[in-house]
């Protein structure tokens, strides 16, 4: 495999790290320590109210003072209760983007280090003559996926009876994110609701809290969690491939097919990414592999061929 240098891409990590630690963690200090001085008011004012109504002879200023604080106390305690639970969400968000920082940036960092490693060695790989087969000349050239990523979004793991694509670690960690901060919110909104609220909690006033809150948040995560699940599967045990929802069992497979693509981005310019193809026996093609980062798919590319016994065609990727 291929090495590629790290440069000096740590440094990304000052940028969120120096954000928290010197603009927003102040500020949550300030926040705080704001909360907790009127929370201890409210307490005063507790303490205050109770030793009033413990008087045996009252005067009329302590009756006046006895009727404030009843009045003034509830609606104190249910602000400081109802800021309270505004906390509790703005702290598991914080946790969630923590988590989604630490898993992103160190799943990147990790497969960084891991194509790195010395522990890596250079495979030889022949490529098959595509334009000698019958097959070969005739297939498209053209990407079967119209999109794709500029980074490792895919990855070729072992399973008991063979191999399966699924979603990289920094998706799936995209995806929790997504999830756990949508339940973060709903979650403490349905508590806050059963706590202060006086009425029955009717379907349409939950749907509005769930919407209201992070409903969507968790729905998006829940729908990326199945998405970014096993795309492809290979069995050697059934001698059969999975993909795009089709069967394909081992004798049909004939080859794959290794090319790359030019991405349109709307600022960026665009990337180029790259595609491992299945070819069977009919010149039909299913998409294995779709990124962009060539050491790994070229690293995977080799497995997949040797796991499934076929040549691999390339035009123009190595």
């Amino acid at each position: 495999m291929k090495k590629v240098s790290l440069n000096n891409s740590w440094i990304f990590a000052i940028i969120p790290i120096g954000i928290f630690i010197f603009v927003a963690l102040p500020q949550l200090q300030n926040m705080y320590d704001a909360f907790h001085k009127r929370e201890m008011k409210v307490q005063q004012s507790v303490r205050e109210l109770d030793s009033l109504q413990q008087l045996t002879n009252p005067t009329r200023r302590d009756l006046n003072n006895i009727k404030r604080l009843e009045i003034s106390v509830p609606i104190q305690k249910t602000g400081i209760a109802r800021e309270r639970y505004t906390y509790y969400k703005t702290g598991g968000m914080l946790a969630v983007l923590a988590f989604m920082f630490v898993g992103m940036f160190g799943s990147s960092y990790w497969a960084k280090r891991k194509k790195n490693s010395s522990n890596n060695k250079q495979i030889e790989f022949s490529f098959g003559d595509f334009t000698t087969d019958a097959i070969g000349q005739h297939i498209s050239w053209n990407a079967v996926k119209s999109s794709g990523s500029n980074f490792l979004s895919e990855r070729l793991r072992k399973t008991a009876f063979g191999y399966k694509v699924t979603s990289s670690s920094y998706l799936k960690f995209v995806a929790w994110s997504f999830f756990l901060m949508g339940l973060n919110y709903v979650a403490w909104s349905y508590v806050e609701f059963f706590e202060f609220s006086k009425e029955p909690l009717t379907f349409m006033h939950g749907g509005k809290i769930f919407f209201t809150s992070g409903g969507p948040f968790l729905l998006v995560g829940m729908f990326l969690l199945f998405s970014f699940g096993s795309k492809v599967q290979l069995n050697s045990h059934k001698r059969k491939v999975l993909v795009d929802g089709e069967i394909i069992p081992f004798q049909q497979v004939y080859a794959l097919q290794v090319l790359s693509k030019f991405v349109e981005g709307n600022k960026s310019g665009g990337y180029y990414c790259y595609e491992v193809n299945l070819v069977t026996q009919k010149g039909e093609r299913h998409n294995l592999l779709n990124h962009g980062d060539k050491e790994y798919l070229l690293s995977d590319m080799v497995k997949i061929s040797r796991f499934l016994k076929v040549p691999v065609w390339n035009k123009g990727v190595v």
